[in-house]
Formats: C-alpha cells, structure tokens, sequence
C-alpha cells in the first residue's frame, strides 16, 4: 500500500511486463530422487461460478467487438455476478460520484471507462456480516497456499496516521480489486497493456469518493499486473476509489471487480513461484507444481484431493496478457487456454516422493514463448460471491517456450524408468512410434531389458550376509541397483533438444542423417557437426543407443548429456568385481556427461526438477547414489524393437 498526498498534476504510473557404446560414464553430485507417476487426466476445471455469463436470446452470448490478435474470432464474453443483495443499478457502467455499498464477500463488478472515477463504500453496518465457517478445498499447505499467512503479511501493511489500527471495536477489511478486462490497442504490435487501475482509499467522511484529483491524504495502490489489495482495520464506514487513467494508442472499457471481506481476501496473487516446466516438444508441454506438502501425515490426503489446482497459459507475443497475469477473473476471461480440455492433470510423487500436481498441456504451437499461471479457483468448498476467498487466487508465472522440431517428443508415467519426464528423439512420420505411447514403450522396455541382465551379474554377489562380510561397509546391493537404474534411465533415454539450439552444453548426435523431412543439416545452422570429417566420429554420427537410429530414425537432434555424478554414482556403491568405469576427462567424457551449472539445466538427471529450491527437496543434491554401467553388461542386452 503506497501512502500519498496526491495532487492532480501528478504523473500516474504505468506497468509493463524464460547404452550401445556406452564406454563413455560419468557422474555429478545429485540426489537420488525416486517416484511414482500417478497421473490420470481425473479432473476439469470447475465452471467458472464467479462470472456467469449473460444471456441475450436474440444473438446468444453478448461479446466485445474487439478480436483477440492470437486466436482470431475470439472475444470476451459479458459477465455479471451472482449475489441478489446488490441492486442491477450496480453491475455495469456508472459515471456517478455516490458511492455504492459493497457486502461482505460480494464482489461488484463494474466497466469503467478511461478518465473516470468510480466510488464505493463499505459500511459500518456490514463489519458483523460475517459469512457462514467455509470448508477447506485442499489439504494442509505448508507454503503453498496459507491464507491465514496471506492476510497476516496485508495486515503488516497499514497505510499511515489517518488509516492507522483503530482501538475498540476494530475488524480487519480485505479489499482487493481485479481486473477482468481492459481497453483493446488500436495500433498494430503495442508495446505493453493499457496502464493499471488505481485503487484510493479513505476512511474521512468527508472523502467519500477517493481519486487522484483529491489533494488530501488517502492510501493508493496501483492494480499492476491486474490485480491490487489493501488491508487495515475499521470500525466505521470504509470509502474506495476506482480510478482508470487515460493512455493513447487503447480504446474501451475496463472490467473489474472489487470486494470487501472481513474474514480473507475474496482473490488474492501469490507472489512467488509454485509451477516449474518440465520439458516440451513442438506441441506439448509438461509442468508441475512445487512440493504441496512436506508432511507425511497428509500425502495421502494429497494424493486424493483430485488434482484442485488449474492452470492457464498465454503466448507471451501477446503483450497485452501482461496486463492481466495477476488477476483470476482476467485471466479466466482472457487467456488463450484457460478451460482443462487439452490438459491432463493428476498428482503425482515424482522428484522426492512428496505430491505434486502435474500438467501435460497439448495443442499449443511450434517456436511458441508461452506464460503459465498456476490457479485456485476456490481455498474454500464453495466459490464464487458471498463465499471467502471465492474469487480466485494465482500464483507468479513463468514463462517456456515449445520446441521448433518435429524429432522430439515428450514422454511420461514409463512404468520402469519412472522417473522420466522429458522429450526423447522421436520421428513424427514413424507410424509404429509417432505417438507417445509406443515411443515411451520403446524406450522402457529398452532400459528394463538391460536391466535385467545387470540383476543376474549383481545375483553373483554376496548381498544377503552379514554386514561384515558385505564388499562395503559405507553402502550395499540395494545402494548399487538404485544408482545402476538411474543412470541406466539417463544414458537409453537420452534428453532431445533442437537440433538448431545453440547452448554450449548439448551435444549433437546422428548428424550423418537426415532430418524427418528429407533434408540434410547445412550451413545454417552455424556449426560444423555436419562437415564430412564429423559425419565419421562416433559420437556425432550416432546416438548412444544404436537401436534410436535403426528402429527411430529420428535424424539429426542434440541431447542434454547425463550429469556425470550418475556415472560416478555406480563405481562409489557397486562391487569393483563388476568392473564399472567412468571415462577420463579429455578422454571421452566432455561428450557423454554433462556437468551441473547451479540450478540450471545443463545436464540430465530423470526426476530432478530444476529450479526448485533446495528447501523443497527435490533439487538435486550432493550424494553418492548414482549409476554406472559395463560394456559387458549393456553389450549383453540385446536390443528391443
């Protein structure tokens, strides 16, 4: 909450918005992290409560006349909200200076033409209106989603002497106000969104309608990113200003809503991040939500809450999403997926064994940058008006962008190799492996086959005796199986990228084929991997996996090499009679191993999220329970059409 004596000539602020040949083993310092996918596409998104729409018999939906610029045909609907103890009069446009009485958890939802100022109030009469005790939607959050937490942080916020903690008497007010549409641009490619909304506010009688041509003292929130809150403690009449500045270049209304609530915020915006990006392919995308507990006691709890959270992505070359990233309803409205029909969603314990929501989202387009934002419809049982915290709550979004070739394809839930979650070198004009669940089949059943020949050659150590007698004392059978399994995964899976990325790290592969398409790497793509000396190294003109290359055919591709802490891992907690070895640096490894950059990703581990924070515990972390593999071993295998 900003605290201002405004004067009229002030400047407004505007807001603006990333096993073939497998001598080559190495390993870098991670965590082991071991799960299971659970993912079942078992929810849709509840109907939007908040926002019913309004019905015109003569031409069905009533829609603005402005076209969304990256879905072309598409315009927001009309909307109203559900309560019957506001009058009609209060739902839509008014130029007048009265201000009109909010309820408790009772959103009014108003247009506002640019210049304009609208009033509300909230009475004293209403500070006892407190609404029926709501049910908790989700299990216990530890950080995820803390209301209680929420408010407490709001409250801290107090605006000054003239809205400071009244004593006696007093009750917290919860006022925020979201943005549920804007002005359309009038210029071709704008720069930005049209500037925020301006919230003021009051608690002088006689400044019932706050704005920015009042020059006495009142508290101001710019709505940046479509969506601004106040927190303070009344015990008389509250007055609230809606102010929308003017700007060149936009024209129409603003939608939005404003609510007070004694209890919570009516829809809040977390402002931190609890969704990550997996991988993508040209199409698809895989994201999952942080931790949503740490506690063992309601992991079950989690594990049937029925996956609550949604999500809602944008294409970031539309600008003017950035205006309304913050706000639920305005995402709701406005954002090119916000409906679950091309998403499949389920919990999951991958990465640490602690739930997780994940999203696999189809249907977006190739070279795309997309926005993601996680969501809550409701904390509570009931959304919508009259019910806390119905309005919505959304997390900070992030931002991925699809791949712009057709040879790399997600894969997910493989029944051994659990852990991967990522795209595979794939040919999209395969018809027996085009689609995912042959080529994940492919690829598992691959990885499980040599791995069963490693369990006969570990059948021959002494692993059931006594601690004494074991090959160590630091680790064991189980310790080795572990370790041989995750590297195993990495090394037969290998993680695809474009072939035309350019980051340092990646490591081109089966550059003397052909692209899916018929063509051959040339010049452009400004590297040498395609030069006639190249195409007779073995590590460029291969994959590790020469079964990729036969049965696949996916062309040229560059991988995420595994991290070398994998490799490492196998030689720390396998028996030396098993012969495991990782290669030299200089000596092979730079082109089978990748190395760890902090949290980003720059080389592959199956079930590490990268991003996550350390507290979390699902960022790998320094161990040695890591995997290696013998020639032997993997040479014995045999391939698996």
């Amino acid at each position: 909450m900003r605290f201002h004596n405004v004067d009229p000539s002030r400047a407004r602020p505007a807001s603006s918005m990333h096993v073939s040949i497998l001598f080559t083993i190495l390993t870098s310092s991670f965590s082991n992290i071991r799960s299971t996918y659970a993912l079942n596409a078992d929810t849709v998104m509840p109907g939007d409560h908040n926002h019913p729409l309004i019905q015109y018999p003569e031409s069905g939906i009533q829609t603005d006349a402005s076209a969304d610029p990256i879905n072309p045909g598409f315009s927001k609907p009309s909307y109203e909200p559900e309560f019957s103890s506001m009058s009609r009069s209060m739902i839509g446009r008014t130029d007048a200076q009265a201000p009109l009485t909010l309820q408790n958890n009772q959103p009014g939802v108003m247009s506002i033409m640019p210049g304009d100022t609208q009033c509300w109030m909230f009475p004293r009469s209403a500070l006892g209106d407190r609404s029926s005790p709501a049910t908790s939607r989700i299990p216990s959050s530890d950080d995820l989603v803390d209301f209680d937490r929420m408010s407490e942080e709001m409250e801290s916020r107090l605006i000054g002497s003239e809205l400071k903690k009244r004593q006696g008497g007093d009750h917290s007010l919860y006022l925020t106000l979201s943005v549920c549409g804007q002005p359309s641009a009038t210029v071709n490619n704008p720069s930005g969104p049209p500037p925020p909304l301006e919230l003021y506010i009051s608690q002088i009688s006689g400044d019932q309608c706050p704005g920015p041509n009042f020059t006495g003292q009142q508290g101001w929130e710019p709505a940046d990113g479509g969506f601004a809150n106040y927190t303070d403690t009344t015990s008389g009449d509250s007055y609230f200003g809606v102010f929308a500045p003017t700007s060149s270049g936009f024209s129409g209304s603003y939608d939005y809503e404003i609510t007070a609530s004694i209890e919570t915020p009516y829809t809040y915006y977390q402002d931190f991040q609890s969704l990550y990006y997996l991988d993508s392919d040209q199409n698809s995308s895989l994201l999952m939500t942080t931790n949503l507990t740490t506690s063992n006691t309601s992991i079950s709890q989690w594990m049937q809450s029925g996956s609550p959270f949604s999500v809602f992505l944008h294409p970031q070359e539309d600008v003017m999403i950035t205006g309304l990233l913050r706000s639920y309803c305005g995402l709701n409205n406005s954002a090119a997926i916000r409906t679950m029909n091309d998403i499949e969603v389920g919990m999951t314990t991958v990465a640490g064994g602690l739930p997780k929501q994940q999203y696999y989202v189809d249907g977006l387009n190739k070279s795309t940058a997309y926005y993601a934002v996680m969501a809550l419809e409701s904390n509570f049982s009931q959304s919508g008006s009259g019910n806390p915290g119905g309005g919505g709550t959304v997390w900070q979004d992030i931002s991925f962008d699809t791949k712009a070739d057709d040879n790399c394809q997600l894969i997910y839930n493989l029944t051994f190799c659990d852990d991967v979650s990522y795209a595979v070198p794939s040919n999209a004009n395969n018809p027996t492996y085009s689609n995912m669940g042959a080529l994940a089949a492919f690829y598992d059943n691959y990885s499980a086959a040599v791995y069963q020949n490693f369990t006969y050659s570990l059948e021959q150590i002494p692993c059931q005796t006594t601690p004494e007698s074991q090959y160590s004392l630091a680790t064991n059978c189980d310790n080795c199986a572990a370790a041989y399994k995750q590297w195993l995964c990495a090394v037969t899976i290998p993680r695809c990228v474009d072939y035309t990325s350019t980051e340092p790290y990646l490591q081109a592969r089966n550059v003397a084929g052909n692209f899916t398409n018929g063509t051959m790497p040339s010049t452009e793509f400004g590297d040498l991997t395609f030069s006639a000396a190249n195409q007779s190294v073995w590590f460029l003109n291969s994959s590790r996996v020469p079964a990729i290359d036969t049965t696949i055919q996916p062309g040229p591709y560059k991988e995420i090499l595994p991290c070398i802490g994998l490799c490492y891992g196998i030689v720390q907690n396998c028996p030396a009679s098993l012969g495991f070895t990782c290669p030299l640096a200089g000596k092979g490894q730079n082109h089978s191993y990748g190395y760890a950059t902090g949290g980003n990703l720059t080389c592959n581990i199956p079930g590490a999220i990268w991003g996550i924070s350390d507290a979390s515990g699902t960022r790998p972390r320094s161990t040695t329970m890591w995997t290696v593999l013998s020639i032997a071993v993997v040479l014995s295998a045999g391939l698996v059409s």
